[in-house]
């Protein structure tokens, strides 16, 4: 697979966790849950299905995000890289401890899993 192929694979993989994502929390404040509480998660699992990813933390800020495409991606997108580093041991222990999301991880995580893999096809997301 091509550098542009692959880069274009990993953002329709980035943007069919987050609509499922949104599907599953519809009616609540996914950004809100996703820019606090749920960062960690949701750059692990993101790490899951873009295995070249990056877990990257911002202590000043209390948050972390994914690193891949040259770009970090939390919640929203693409945002400024300003501040974040690649996670060391110590700020994954860290974030395992001080992150812990106020929904059903294993729940979310399952519904993901069956979500994402309904849209993958052979070669890819189709």
């Amino acid at each position: 697979m091509s550098a542009i192929n692959k880069r274009s694979a990993d953002i329709q993989i980035y943007e069919r966790l987050i609509l499922s994502i949104r599907d599953y929390f519809k009616g609540e404040d996914v950004q809100y849950i996703f820019l606090h509480e749920g960062c960690y998660f949701l750059a692990v699992t993101l790490q899951q299905y873009i295995p070249d990813s990056v877990i990257v933390f911002n202590r000043k800020i209390q948050h972390c995000a994914s690193l891949f495409n040259d770009g970090v991606y939390d919640i929203r997108g693409r945002i400024p890289s300003g501040g974040f580093w690649i996670a060391t041991a110590e700020d994954m222990q860290y974030m395992q401890k001080h992150f812990i999301p106020s929904f059903n991880a294993e729940v979310l995580a399952n519904y993901l899993k069956i979500a994402m893999n309904k849209n993958m096809g052979k070669d890819g997301i189709v």
